[in-house]
């Protein structure tokens, strides 16, 4: 199999028995698959009939364009055996996917492809993004370390990983030059890079480690030149955490805060500039939404949970609709998901299509994990 091959989209439609959604199932050959991860776009255009999709129908993951008016999977990418979140989207039509250590730009008009950047030998990396134009792209590598505590269980290393301290630097390159920047590093391991969709000076990073972080996000700003100093956004106290940070489209920062008090957990989304002013917290009715993403006004969030109350067991298998009214999130649900949360892929990782008509999520529910979308006005 090679770039170019075209492959049957299997694509199935039905209705949400709990909430008539109208959800559609884009992949369903028995292989895994699944979005970019949700600090991109998979987007191609400015519709939602075109989007970039990873798999392992072929035996090692590849990246493939998936055309769902003419239901066809196109290869865009070699196989490798890449994480399949290692990969960004220009909607303008590049994707910046790396494949080992070599970060590649593939032309989706022409499939043509080449090496932007090559991580060092030694060093492992972190999930890229890029800015809303593609022209540049910021990721993280880290220091490559054994561990002990591997079980096969989702984030069994991730304490041991946070206390290694390993080597980290976060990188910027011009996607038309090929120039890199280094624009931080520490020992302390850094993930989750987010570049400002319009401000490419501006990068979001975090300290990564769940709860034993005591200070989860931070800010570069490549227009210090002298002497410059990551800066702490959002300052956790004891007691807090916070996790799942992304730029909305106009440049806030949204994320989701966590506060033990008296013996209950009080959930938030929130928003706040990269600058650290204005502030806005919301609280939730009950556990928080998993993943979130705004629309394109930030009016209207999709959540990868649905949780009605404190005490609600099923929320955590539907997709959430959440819109924040007088300092809370009112939470509606959408449709199901039914994953199983047991591996990174199975996460659905919700984003809106760019018209915000569309919702794109993943699940394993089934078995194999497959891509889906749902209407989100068919409720």
């Amino acid at each position: 199999m090679a770039v170019g091959d075209v492959f049957e989209a299997r694509v199935e439609e039905h209705r949400d028995p709990d909430t008539g959604a109208l959800v559609r199932r884009l992949t369903g050959d028995g292989s895994d698959n699944a979005h970019l991860y949700f600090t991109s776009t998979s987007f191609v255009g400015d519709g939602a009939e075109r989007l970039i999709i990873s798999s392992d129908r072929l035996g090692q993951r590849a990246y493939f364009l998936l055309d769902l008016p003419d239901a066809k999977l196109v290869q865009v990418t070699d196989m490798s055996d890449t994480p399949f979140s290692s990969a960004c989207l220009d909607p303008a039509g590049r994707l910046f996917a790396f494949r080992g250590n070599s970060l590649m730009v593939v032309d989706l008009q022409t499939l043509a492809a080449e090496e932007l950047y090559r991580v060092p030998e030694g060093f492992g990396l972190a999930l890229p993004t890029c800015t809303a134009d593609g022209a540049y792209v910021a990721f993280a590598y880290r220091e490559q370390l054994a561990v002990s505590t591997e079980s096969g269980r989702i984030y069994s290393t991730m304490a041991e990983r946070y206390y290694q301290h390993p080597a980290c630097v976060v990188m910027r390159v011009d996607t038309h030059s090929g120039e890199a920047v280094a624009a931080w590093g520490e020992r302390a391991w850094i993930s989750h890079v987010c570049i400002h969709p319009t401000r490419p000076d501006l990068i979001v990073f975090c300290h990564e480690g769940g709860s034993n972080v005591q200070q989860r996000m931070w800010t570069v700003d490549l227009t210090e030149r002298r002497a410059r100093e990551a800066q702490p956004l959002f300052r956790q106290h004891l007691r807090e955490s916070c996790c799942h940070e992304y730029f909305t489209r106009e440049g806030e920062v949204g994320f989701q805060v966590i506060v033990d008090s008296e013996g209950e957990s009080l959930n938030f989304n929130c928003f706040i500039r990269p600058d650290g002013t204005w502030l806005r917290q919301f609280l939730l009715p009950g556990p928080r939404p998993g993943h979130i993403q705004s629309n394109a006004d930030n009016t209207l969030i999709i959540g990868d949970r649905a949780h009605l109350s404190p005490d609600d067991r099923d929320g955590g298998a539907f997709m959430s609709l959440i819109r924040h009214e007088h300092g809370r999130g009112v939470v509606a649900r959408l449709c199901r998901h039914d994953t199983s949360w047991a591996t990174q892929i199975s996460h659905p990782h919700p984003i809106f299509s760019p018209d915000d008509r569309r919702g794109l999520f993943s699940s394993d529910a089934g078995g194999a994990c497959n891509v889906y979308m749902v209407d989100i006005n068919s409720i």
